[in-house]
């Protein structure tokens, strides 16, 4: 899941635009995965145009800097006025970084690909570039012996990780805050968080813990800086965890971090531009294998996203993209890669096809090792026909056509031997509603204890038929109602949080 759109270098001056036809100066590429005073060369978050909020993509990206109120933050940063006009308008945690926006040092280039169509130099160097990899990841498994990938409905939450973008925007900026309050407030107390910050969001971050009065021993930062070069596209990083790395677990139980071979073409080159492509998200989970040197961290052969990946002690569903995205990419028979998955996972995998949704964990859960709980958005426009506020998201999950296929994927998985429940779900439009999702959860499972951390939206009928059907399966609900503000931007719980640790007791 991507919200955020193409970041954008901060200038000496105070305009926003493409930089001037001089040619830049060439800078080598800056990998920094420590604390450093040179943060904020790139804030995501800035497009040249906003998209239409009907469209069907799950990225929409915030409005432009020109189509802002002239009582935001950043549209005072991008016109003439000063920092200091804008420091009331953000919180405080971020107004005392301002200061370090007067005179940054200035990046190659201004701009990333946007899906509107911005254009970019192709490299200087015509020499061919090679794919590398910044944080020079092993390539396989095979010397941890069998790994078997970490079930989302059983075990205990010990270690979640996070990523928090340097991004100052709304809707993107309250969905990120509602998240991790709602998970330092609501998950128990001894559970702790690795969070990934990127540029200026590094140095804000401590001052914001202690603005909102969240545990900051139980939050460690991992600074990370990034930015373009000539010779580099770099894509900011995005509030999603889940989606870059899947946690496994080797026969001696030690915890692996596995990534995709390339996370939509990270450390890859650009062809077209003979640029390496660099991704935030991507980069996010991997430069942990710096700064946790007791976590294994390893590049997988195979290419997926964590919310097209769900799993319970005894199998997992994979999305049929990712089944044929894999076979494209390796040349290879559907019996073929799903033997891989296979061995990757340690597990049988199912496949969902055609995927509902662009992710599967928006509509798919584990609840036990043999039950499944499928989204059921015909319910959710049953039961809330009656409201006339709902009549928007009923008409985007008509528009959409998710019914029939949620139908579909539950009577394949009943005809698999699957036990399956239904929740109700209704889809939103991007960055005006929000996306009922009630299957975007983070389950525990152990010693008796069963717990269920619910997206939750203040919409009585659907939150009370969720909640209903979680506790007739046993599960103690916990609402996190800041799925209401972070759905807005096509994800929940599940997306904005990856597991680093998980006991089974």
């Amino acid at each position: 899941m991507n919200p955020l759109g193409p970041g954008f270098s901060i200038p000496d001056g105070p305009q926003w635009s493409r930089p001037a036809a001089e040619k830049p100066t060439v800078q080598q590429d800056r990998l920094e995965t420590s604390q450093t005073n040179q943060t904020g060369l790139m804030k995501p978050g800035l497009v040249k145009s906003a998209p239409s909020l009907a469209q069907d993509s799950p990225r929409p990206y915030p409005a432009a800097p020109e189509d802002l109120s002239k009582g935001s933050a950043l549209a005072n940063l991008s016109s003439k006025t000063s920092n200091k006009a804008a420091a009331p308008l953000l919180p405080a945690g971020l107004a005392q970084c301002l200061t370090q926006l007067e005179k940054p040092p200035r990046a190659a280039e201004d701009a990333n690909p946007t899906p509107d169509g911005w254009k970019l130099p192709a490299n200087p160097n015509s020499t061919p570039l090679r794919p590398r990899d910044l944080f020079d990841i092993p390539v396989g498994t095979e010397d941890l012996g069998p790994l078997k990938i970490v079930a989302s409905s059983h075990g205990r939450i010990r270690a979640l990780r996070l990523q928090w973008p340097e991004e100052f925007q709304e809707p993107a900026f309250g969905a990120q805050k509602a998240v991790l309050i709602d998970l330092c407030t609501r998950l128990p107390q001894d559970v702790h968080f690795e969070v990934v910050a990127e540029g200026l969001a590094a140095a804000a971050l401590p001052a914001l813990l202690a603005e909102w009065e969240l545990p900051a021993e139980r939050i460690r930062i991992h600074p990370l800086h990034l930015h373009a070069t000539p010779e580099q596209i770099y894509h900011p990083m995005t509030m999603w965890a889940r989606d870059a790395a899947l946690l496994l677990r080797t026969q001696d139980d030690r915890e692996v971090l596995l990534l995709p071979r390339s996370f939509r073409g990270d450390c890859q080159v650009d062809p077209k531009l003979n640029r390496h492509v660099v991704q935030g998200t991507g980069a996010a989970p991997a430069c942990l294998s710096r700064t946790l040197p007791e976590l294994l961290v390893r590049r997988s052969t195979l290419g997926f996203e964590g919310g097209d990946v769900v799993a319970s002690r005894q199998s997992a569903l994979i999305g049929g993209e990712v089944l044929a995205r894999n076979m494209s990419e390796l040349k290879l028979g559907k019996e073929a890669v799903l033997e891989l998955f296979r061995e990757q996972f340690g597990l049988p995998v199912t496949v969902v096809a055609p995927p509902p949704e662009f992710h599967l964990d928006l509509g798919f859960t584990f609840l036990d090792d043999q039950t499944v709980a499928v989204a059921d958005p015909d319910e959710g426009m049953r039961l809330t026909a009656h409201l006339p506020e709902m009549s928007r998201l009923i008409q985007a999950t008509l528009d959409k056509g998710v019914t029939e296929k949620y139908q579909r994927a539950a009577q394949q998985l009943t005809a698999q031997g699957y036990r399956v429940v239904r929740l109700p779900n209704l889809c939103g439009v991007g960055l005006s509603t929000p996306y009922l999702t009630y299957n975007n959860v983070l389950l525990e499972n152990y010693a008796g204890a069963r717990r269920v951390y619910l997206p939750v939206y203040d919409v009585p009928p659907l939150d009370d038929r969720a909640r209903e059907i979680y506790r007739s399966h046993g599960f103690q609900v916990v609402d996190m109602p800041s799925a209401r503000l972070s759905t807005k931007l096509w994800g929940a719980i599940r997306c904005a949080t990856g597991e680093l640790r998980v006991s089974d007791t």
